[in-house]
Order: structure tokens, then C-alpha cells, then sequence
């Protein structure tokens, strides 16, 4: 007896193509007919077959119908999606199945998608969600109505740009760069032409801020090809030895993205171009121009040439700081110093939860001012300073309570006066004391208002003079004979 046989006799699934409208259904029915009779069951060839229509819907996570492909390339497919459920379009990234198979490196990609969401900047591609089932993984992300840098390239006379027509899309890329740097403190680590949005109203766009970066980590290691995320040909020399991230990878890739759109090729892009980015400087690109027969332009300003040539310095800290010294540098003539002072790279993070803090740098603010104070020594064993210090303390608790009592006295302007008289008093005295004298270490015209020694004395070390505690009373007995003070100290020798 034949085994029974499973037959289709509908299976339509609507998978790209535009949104159905008027009377067509949005799901499609596939009709399934089986056996009735159970499995463990003798066959009989008379049985009757029953059908089962199931519904099978064309719509991605349940609201995202695909409408064109965008693009394709290794890290994923990339559809214009239309969002059933908020009525808009919205680009959907398809994970290639190599990190959709690990959950770990799923895991990786759904956290940096939720640090992804907290970029505000209206310069960067937002990211709305991270859609998963059974067999898709996704990143749903805006639909940017324009074109990448790298396809408008592509039409331009000999595949270059000049330089007047990228100075407006460099400053609106220097301020996002800026953003994320300062504010949000994410490095991109994979910004390249095809990673530059142009909308139709000239605002420029920057996507995949950090997922392309993941994505290229993980199908690295499955793929063994290159042991850093990125695009060789625009990545950095420390981001080419696996690095952590500084803003100083940033603004590399900036430097060979403008080096790419001046030319029509990168710094370096044939042999071995890791290599080449470790060891090698590139040529300049009025030589590159010529290299690739591009003749018929205008020349490249030197400005221009000094400060792509400073973002592709092999040392990050010669590079510039940031986006606005990049705009400075620009502008300042070729033989002028710098507009800005070298400093180091601030370290920073993609968008990876995991990764540890940045190291903490050293603080830039001005160290407090060391104050050094010097006493006069005070004469041991003087008796009349502690009456001193007792009369100047009864006189301050008179004033204060004459002034806790003027309040209730009706001549008022007497005490006035008498509390005058005290305060006056009080300053006289106080100026007959020893004195305190302050000296700055750090205070120039201090020391060279001392007179010079004769000879170079070591500097004075730093000593508070104390007051001695007074010395012990005489023992019993002790004086001169027939009772009386004590001895002073002895007068001046009469001649002999």
C-alpha cells in the first residue's frame, strides 16, 4: 500500500512588494490536505481526506510588510519596510544567520541597540527596536528618503567631489562627531562614505552608529578574517591592533572618508592595507588625482591637503581634537601654526554595555595656590601676654553684650559711641601684638623684593615658631635671704 501523500494546493507568500490595497487580502491561505485516519492505523485506500486551511501572513514580527531591498552586503540585508502598526516606513537591518545562530552575540546586539535608541542627535539614524523570532532577527531603524555619499560619488565627473561642495556636509558631520564625542561618549569606529546619509534637503545622516561596528566583530570571528571591527581602508592605525575605542578613531576614518570623496579612492586600497595603515603615510591627493587620471579639476587647497593629512596622522594626539578644530584648521592658511594645542585622545566606548569604564584622566584645572605661613617667635616666658589675651577676650565679651543690650537702651547713639571707643580700643592693641606674615611660594614679585645675600644661601625651611610653656615654679626655700622676690636678671657691670 503506497504511503499517503501530503498535497499543496495553495501556498502564496507575499514577501516583498508593495502594500496590497482595495479588495486584495493581506494574508494568504495554504491549503494542506492529510490522512484522517490516525498514523498507527491500518490504511485503507478508500479513506477519505480532510483539508485544513492555514493562514500563513506575509507580515514580518506581525507589523512590518517588506516593500524593496535598499542594500546588501556582509553584514546583513537591509529592506524599506512599511510599519503596519504606526503607518509609516522604516528600514529594517536583517541579521546575517551567523550571529542570529549565537545567542551571545544576540545578546551583545540587542544591548547595543538599546544604547543606540538613547542617541538623540537629529544627525544620526534613529534606531526604534530589536525584533526577534523564530527564524528572523532584525533592527528596525529611520528610513532616510536620500542617498549615501558613496552612490552620489559614483556620479559625479571622475567619482570625486570638490571641495565647495563637501565643506556644508563636513561641518554638519564635525558637529554629530562632536556630539557623540563630548556629550554621548560613543565612538562610530566604522564611518565611511556608505555610512553617510544625504536627505533630500541636504541634512546629512549618519547610520549604523556602533551596530555596524558589532556586527562586524562578531562575523570576524566567524569568518577569521581580520581581528578588528571596521572597514580596513578607513580604519585607524590603533583601531587596526584592536585598540580600545578613543574619539581619535573618528576623526581618522573622517580624514579618509574626505581623502575618498576628494579622490575617488581612499588613502590605501590595494595589497595588503592593514599594513599600509600601520606603516605607510599616503600620498597626496593632488598625486592621487593624477595617479587616477583626474585632471580636469580644479586643485585641492593646501589648507585642505595640511588638515586631511593631520586627521590620517599615525599618532592620534596629532591629530585633531575634535570636529571644531578640524573646521579651524581648515580655515587657517597653510603655513600658520595650529589653531589648537595637541592632547591626548579621550577614551571612549561603543555603544557595548559591557565594556569597561574609561580610564580616569588627569584633571586639567589649576592646582590650588600653596600658602606657607611664617610666625614671629614670641618671647618665652613674657607674664604680660596672658593678661594681654585676657583683656582683649573681657573686652570682646563687653561689646558683645552692649550690643545684645543696645536694642533695649533709649540712648541708643551713647552706646553707639562706647561700643566705637572699644572696637577702637581693640584694634590698638591687637596691632601691638606679634604679628603673622603670610608668604606665597608661588608669589614672583614676593621674592624679588628681598634683598640679595652675598652668598647663595640654602632656602629657609618652613617652621612655625610656637610659644615655649612657662617655666617651672621655684622650688620652697629658694631666694634671697629674708624673704622678698626673686633675683632679676643682673644688671650692667660697674668698672672694677
Amino acid at each position: 500500500m503506497p504511503n499517503p501523500e501530503f498535497s499543496t494546493s495553495c501556498a502564496t507568500i507575499a514577501g516583498s512588494g508593495a502594500p496590497k490595497t482595495g479588495d486584495e487580502t493581506d494574508r494568504s491561505a495554504v491549503q494542506l490536505t492529510y490522512p484522517a485516519a490516525a498514523a498507527h492505523a491500518v490504511p485503507d485506500e478508500t479513506a477519505e481526506l480532510s483539508t485544513l486551511n492555514v493562514v500563513v501572513s506575509p507580515l514580518l514580527f506581525g507589523r512590518y510588510r517588506r516593500l524593496r531591498e535598499l542594500g546588501r552586503g556582509g553584514m546583513g540585508v537591509v529592506w524599506l519596510a512599511y510599519d503596519e502598526a504606526l503607518g509609516i516606513e522604516v528600514a529594517l537591518k536583517l541579521v546575517p544567520e551567523e550571529v542570529a545562530r549565537s545567542a551571545e552575540d544576540l545578546e551583545n546586539l540587542r544591548k547595543e541597540v538599546l544604547r543606540g535608541i538613547a542617541l538623540t542627535h537629529t544627525g544620526i539614524v534613529r534606531v526604534f527596536s530589536f525584533e526577534r523570532d523564530a527564524t528572523t532577527t532584525a533592527i528596525v531603524m529611520e528610513y532616510v528618503d536620500g542617498e549615501s555619499l558613496a552612490d552620489l560619488k559614483a556620479r559625479q565627473p571622475n567619482h570625486c567631489f570638490e571641495p565647495i561642495q563637501l565643506r556644508p556636509w563636513i561641518e554638519q558631520l564635525c558637529a554629530i562627531l562632536d556630539y557623540a564625542h563630548g556629550e554621548a561618549k560613543i565612538a562610530h569606529r566604522d564611518l565611511k562614505p556608505r555610512n553617510l546619509m544625504l536627505t533630500r534637503d541636504g541634512r546629512l545622516k549618519v547610520a549604523d552608529f556602533g551596530i555596524a561596528s558589532s556586527l562586524s566583530e562578531t562575523m570576524a570571528g566567524v569568518s577569521i578574517r581580520h581581528d578588528s571591527s571596521g572597514t580596513p581602508p578607513y580604519m585607524s592605525p590603533q583601531q587596526a591592533m584592536g585598540e580600545r575605542p578613543t574619539s581619535g578613531d573618528d576623526i581618522y576614518s573622517l580624514g579618509a572618508t574626505m581623502y575618498d570623496l576628494l579622490t575617488g579612492k581612499p588613502p590605501f586600497f590595494r595589497g595588503n592595507i592593514i599594513a599600509q595603515v600601520l606603516n605607510e603615510a599616503p600620498v597626496w591627493m593632488e598625486e592621487r588625482r593624477r595617479e587616477l587620471g583626474v585632471t580636469d579639476r580644479a586643485p585641492i587647497p593646501a589648507e585642505w591637503e595640511r588638515a586631511i593629512g593631520a586627521c590620517l596622522a599615525k599618532d592620534p594626539s596629532e591629530r585633531p581634537p575634535s570636529g571644531a578644530a578640524l573646521l579651524a584648521l581648515l580655515d587657517t592658511p597653510f603655513h600658520a601654526p595650529v589653531p589648537y594645542a595637541p592632547r591626548p585622545c579621550i577614551p571612549l566606548e561603543t555603544l557595548r554595555l559591557d565594556a569597561p569604564p574609561a580610564a580616569q584622566l588627569p584633571s586639567l584645572k589649576p592646582q590650588r595656590e600653596i600658602i606657607e605661613v611664617v610666625a614671629e617667635p614670641i618671647v618665652a616666658g613674657s607674664w604680660r601676654d596672658g593678661y594681654l589675651y585676657a583683656g582683649l577676650s573681657a573686652i570682646g565679651s563687653v561689646i558683645v553684650a552692649l550690643g545684645e543690650t543696645a536694642l533695649l537702651w533709649t540712648r541708643r547713639a551713647v552706646v553707639a559711641a562706647i561700643v566705637v571707643a572699644c572696637i577702637l580700643l581693640l584694634y590698638k592693641m591687637m596691632s601691638a601684638m606679634p604679628h603673622a606674615t603670610a608668604r606665597s611660594e608661588t608669589s614672583a614679585p614676593a621674592q624679588a623684593a628681598e634683598p640679595p645675600s652675598a652668598a647663595a644661601a640654602p632656602p629657609a625651611p618652613s617652621i612655625v615658631y610656637v610659644q615655649a610653656p612657662p617655666p617651672p615654679p621655684p622650688p620652697p626655700g629658694w631666694g634671697p635671704p629674708g624673704g622678698g622676690p626673686p633675683p632679676g636678671p643682673p644688671g650692667p657691670r660697674g668698672p672694677r
